[in-house]
């Protein structure tokens, strides 16, 4: 059976331009961890599975202690786990919505992590940005920033706390869970911030941005015939409810339906499809950078 990984079809089709870095072996994703409606049967011999997880971010494989899919496997609160004693750093700048003790009964932490709550160490912090989005800083000493505090991209979190040392960065989109490497600066792994402020979108044209993808997307599931008509928008991570694909998932999704099963989309002529693909990525409405400083 043929693997076809999230980064090997950018990189093929072009829409990957991580500078440095070099071809890497990375792991299989865990079959298991597949949802069935991605597996693909194909009129010919060949089967061709897409994966939608990311693999190790090669500008951190060093310290990624527990991926996306590691944390969907042991059913934790899904998210990245890293192995360092830098600071976390915020992701994209906002407001600070909620700053608690994880192990506190009665805190928003301790009531939404409900499998973990017997590993809960330190603080957790939440910063939302715009009207959709949150990333979660968690396991961190007494936080830098106050609730109600507006912080800026790259300005320190907190440092993790020593009995857990594995801080997790979380992400929350339209309260679904969904994996932080789909919004790095060239829509693959996340990016270390170069101190570019264009990366920052107001609310308002966030949210303009954010409807305009899913009317893309309803659009293609308009044009859908075949298997994948009632399911194309309403694929789930496996094995947890609130973690759904994001709109760029679902995206990539419908850009290898078109290239290796051009039948899902009978009336889609090639011109049509590559006007909607730029006017999709041309609104993505947030990027999310790493949450440790380089170096």
């Amino acid at each position: 059976m043929e693997r076809i990984n999230r980064r090997k079809f950018l990189k093929t089709t072009g829409k990957l331009t991580l500078a440095g870095t070099a071809a890497l072996s990375i792991e299989p994703v865990i079959s298991h961890l597949v949802p069935n409606p991605l597996k693909l049967a194909f009129a010919s011999e060949t089967q061709i599975e897409f994966d939608v997880y990311n693999d190790v971010n090669p500008n951190t494989k060093d310290i990624v202690a527990h991926t996306f899919k590691d944390c969907l496997a042991k059913k934790w609160w899904p998210g990245i786990c890293y192995k360092t004693s830098k600071p976390m750093v915020a992701v994209a700048a906002g407001t600070v919505t909620d700053v608690s003790n994880l192990a506190d009964t009665t805190g928003y932490f301790y009531q939404t992590i409900t499998k973990e709550q017997n590993q809960a160490k330190g603080f957790g912090v939440r910063v939302t940005t715009g009207n959709y989005y949150n990333s979660f800083y968690l396991h961190l000493k007494t936080p830098e920033v106050k609730f109600g505090q507006r912080i800026k991209r790259g300005q320190t979190i907190g440092y993790p706390d020593e009995r857990w040392n594995m801080p997790r960065l979380v992400i929350n989109e339209a309260s679904d869970q969904i994996d932080p490497n789909n919004y790095g600066v060239n829509y693959s792994y996340m990016n270390y911030w170069d101190g570019n402020t264009d990366l920052d979108i107001g609310k308002e044209e966030q949210s303009k941005r954010y409807e305009i993808q899913q009317q893309i997307l309803n659009k293609f599931a308009g044009m859908v015939e075949g298997p994948e008509k009632y399911t194309l928008l309403r694929k789930k991570h496996k094995g947890m409810q609130l973690c759904k694909w994001s709109p760029i998932e679902h995206f990539r999704y419908i850009e290898y339906l078109h290239q290796n099963k051009p039948e899902t989309f009978p009336s889609l002529t090639k011109e049509q499809f590559e006007e909607m693909r730029k006017e999709f990525y041309s609104n993505q409405p947030i990027v999310l950078t790493l949450p440790f400083k380089k170096g």
